[in-house]
């Protein structure tokens, strides 16, 4: 890119770059070389799972501050990445010198080429043996984006994220390319509007109310300010609290390029929509100024949207259904889905509707941002469903009434553990075999031998309940030992059914687990089919 095709302009405002590519091709650890942070090491299971904004200050002349939008590279997030694609000047495809192109490398190619931010080729891992730039440049080429010396336009910077070699000069081609081509030009706001912005993720926190992550696309929006966006398709009025940071670091204003979280929200914003911030004594006009604002935006991104084939939020509600294939009445697995955040709520839904099955219908009963509760529960028992949660907890109380109503309940940190286990389920479906929901678990505190030869295993109740007459599993770290049945129960020499958390007990087991001993764990199931 020549110097000499540099613009004259000496002040820009905090340019936004996104960063897409595909999983563990290493976003992350890029983006906390230039932070000096250690985020990628927090990560459960080693991968992004949320949209993050960051905005780094940095010793760079005319460009001291960038802010990045961090995206996730599996492939159930897509949206989110669009949605990074949507928002950038900048879009930086990282691609790992070790594995080349792969399927979300050409997905976010895809973004870039529908999209008006312009993109600069990273190419990572260069500290890997064996690899092969050319190739990749090449690949890139074949699949729709050309560099520089393969005669297209777009620029390439080599580094390696674990060691830091590259990343200056990444920043000095950040840089570079701002100066060259200047920022995004957009429609001026009306006098009446103090700025707007796009909503990239947005969750409902036990102690900030809803919070939205937010990037200012023109103008500021300041605490006192009123904020309007969408929620549920209306158009709501809000006066903004504060905003934090990713770091947790209290802001009073989010200047034009800039990104943050807004928090204490009365509703929760929709995902990819539009805020604008007023001050006061516009309240009366909210609503006139923000369809005119939105009406414009779109008029000026029609292009992009027109072309996108992702499928719209509302669009993902309705997915499900009952219904027959070839006269054969299909068999229904009921889902109540809870998600940390409306992003990955989308991202389970849109994986979920990805699952094919002629003889199992998925319907997702009900769909929420926040933990697992009691009515929840009742709402799953009433409908025949299982709950999955991913990276949410269950409300006081919910597990013994799980256990109680016979309702399964799974929880996850890492979300293609979750779509596994769905289509595990649907799989077992299909085939006729016996499904296993676990009613809870005890520890083996002693065994007691009698008279005629047969063994007590005395145990106390650790969640949920042990039934009489159900399977159970002996399991002794990570390994199953022994299975059988609970024949006989007793309680204080009182023969029982079952016992509940906390309960001591004495069972008899067919067939006897004659390796069991003290400190092995029970496990208890109740089977379907």
């Amino acid at each position: 890119m020549s110097e000499s095709k540099v613009k004259e302009n000496n002040t820009f405002r905090p340019p936004v770059v996104a960063i897409l590519g595909h999983v563990n091709h290493g976003k992350t650890t890029i983006l906390d070389n230039i932070r000096k942070t250690n985020v990628q090491s927090c990560e459960v299971g080693g991968i992004t799972q949320k949209i993050s904004v960051f905005t780094v200050n940095l010793d760079l002349t005319g460009c001291n501050k960038i802010t990045f939008v961090d995206t996730p590279g599996h492939e159930a997030f897509d949206l989110m990445r669009v949605r990074g694609g949507n928002v950038a000047d900048i879009v930086l495809l990282i691609v790992a010198a070790n594995d080349g192109v792969m399927p979300q490398t050409k997905e976010s190619i895809d973004i870039i080429n529908r999209s008006t931010a312009k993109p600069i080729i990273v190419i990572n891992k260069i500290d890997m043996p064996g690899i092969d730039i050319a190739k990749i440049k090449r690949d890139l080429a074949n699949n729709g984006l050309s560099s520089e010396d393969m005669g297209g336009k777009v620029p390439v910077v080599e580094v390696s994220g674990k060691t830091g070699k590259g990343i200056k000069e990444l920043l000095d081609m950040i840089k570079l390319v701002v100066e060259v081509e200047g920022l995004q030009k957009r429609s001026p706001l009306a006098d009446s509007i103090n700025g707007s912005g796009m909503v990239l993720e947005s969750i409902k926190d036990k102690s900030q109310g809803f919070v939205s992550t937010v990037v200012m696309l023109q103008g500021s929006a300041k605490k006192g300010d009123l904020l309007v966006y969408q929620s549920g398709g209306k158009i709501v009025t809000d006066r903004i609290k504060g905003f934090i940071t990713e770091e947790s670091c209290n802001l009073d204003t989010l200047e034009d390029g800039c990104g943050g979280k807004v928090i204490g929200l009365s509703s929760m914003i929709d995902l990819g929509s539009t805020i604008i911030t007023l001050s006061s004594d516009n309240k009366c006009n909210a609503q006139g100024l923000y369809k005119s604002t939105v009406k414009c935006i779109e008029e000026e991104t029609c292009d992009f949207k027109e072309s996108s084939d992702v499928s719209k939020e509302d669009m993902l509600a309705d997915f499900f259904g009952t219904g027959n294939a070839d006269g054969v009445e299909k068999k229904n697995l009921n889902i109540i889905l809870a998600s940390s955040s409306e992003g990955s709520l989308e991202a389970i839904k849109k994986s979920i509707a990805a699952i094919e099955s002629e003889q199992v219908s998925i319907n997702i009963k009900k769909a929420k941002v926040g933990d697992i509760n009691n009515s929840d529960i009742e709402l799953a028992k009433i409908q025949k469903s299982i709950i999955l949660g991913f990276e949410v907890s269950m409300e006081c109380g919910v597990h013994d009434s799980a256990s109680k109503n016979k309702v399964l309940v799974r929880t996850y940190d890492i979300i293609y553990k979750l779509i596994d286990e769905i289509k595990d389920t649907v799989d077992m479906l299909e085939s006729g075999q016996e499904i296993e929901e676990e009613l809870g678990n005890a520890e083996i505190r002693q065994i007691f031998v009698l008279s005629n030869g047969s063994k007590v295993f005395g145990c106390r109740v650790k969640s949920g309940y042990i039934k009489r007459g159900e399977r159970i599993y002996i399991v002794r770290g990570d390994d199953i030992i022994a299975k059988g049945k609970v024949i006989s129960m007793k309680h204080e020499k009182t023969e029982v059914n079952q016992a509940k958390v906390g309960d001591d007990f004495g069972a008899i087991i067919d067939p006897v687990p004659t390796n069991a001993i003290e400190g092995d764990k029970l496990f208890c199931f109740t089977v379907s089919k």
